[in-house]
Formats: C-alpha cells, structure tokens, sequence
C-alpha cells in the first residue's frame, strides 16, 4: 500500500514540476515576430513580355502586344522581433526586423499585385475563335475574370 502512495506522490511531483517549467518557459519566452507590410518592387513589365511570346506563339495570333493594369504593387510580410520592456510604471516596446546573416530582411510571405485588367492587342484578335482563345489563355495565365480582359484587332 506504501509503495502506491509512493508512484501516486512521484507521479503528483512530476506534474506539478512539468506545469512549473510551462509556465516559466513561457514567461522568459521572446514576443511573436510579427509581420509587418512592406512595398514589393516588381519587374511588372517582364511579366506582360513573357505573356506576349506565350501567345504569339499561338496558332493564327501573330504578333502581340499586352498591357497589364495592376491595382496596386503587391507586399513583403517580413519578420519582426518585439521585445517588452517594464520600469515601474512604464512600458517600452521595441520591434527589430529580423535579419538573415547577409543582413537581408527575413521575409515571411509574399502577397503578388492584384491584376485590375488586362489588353490583348493581336494581329489575329478579329476573330472570334483566336479572340476566345487569347481571353482563356490569360485567365488560365493570370488567374483573373474573363470580365478583365479585353482583345483587340492589331491594326
């Protein structure tokens, strides 16, 4: 019976002890890195050149010309370190972007610009065949409504 109080004791010491090192892990823990927005700079026109080889090798598209209206330049969420500091009365909070060993911002998630609209301009862009086709390549491309593409005739 004494042997069981025993383990019961043992197994009472063990998780108390487990709760205690939780609980002060957590408080010594760093704050949560948090992101911060950050302008994108883009080679936006290198996208619009490579649609356009895309399509004008299509058969019966001939040469063309893409405009893409972005609706705003795209974001970096980049990593932020928040540390807290307390005197009596008093709070300070600092934030530090947290930096690679090339003293590069750690980025943590790339948001791509927002396509508003898109103009198809083709030597083949008079039909209807080649126009419906260019209008499905670019939504298939660009992931956008056919609403916000717009083909027309090269002159």
């Amino acid at each position: 019976m004494s042997e069981l109080k025993n383990k019961k004791e043992l197994i009472f010491v063990i998780f108390i002890t487990g709760i205690l090192l939780l609980l002060v892990g957590r408080t010594n823990a760093p704050a949560p890195q948090k992101e911060e927005p950050v302008r994108e700079e883009q080679s936006l026109p290198d996208i619009e050149r490579r649609l356009e080889n895309a399509l004008s090798a299509a058969e019966g598209v001939g040469e063309v010309r893409v405009v893409i209206y972005y609706k705003d330049g795209g974001q970096k969420i980049i990593a932020k370190d928040k540390t807290e500091e307390s005197d009596e009365n008093k709070k300070h909070f600092e934030e530090k972007v947290v930096l690679t060993d090339e003293n590069k911002p750690i980025v943590l998630r790339e948001n791509t610009c927002e396509i508003e609209g898109v103009l198809i301009i083709a030597r083949g862009g008079g039909d209807p065949k080649t126009r419906a086709m260019l209008i499905s390549a670019a939504q298939a491309l660009l992931g956008i409504e056919t609403h916000k593409i717009e083909v027309l005739k090269m002159k």
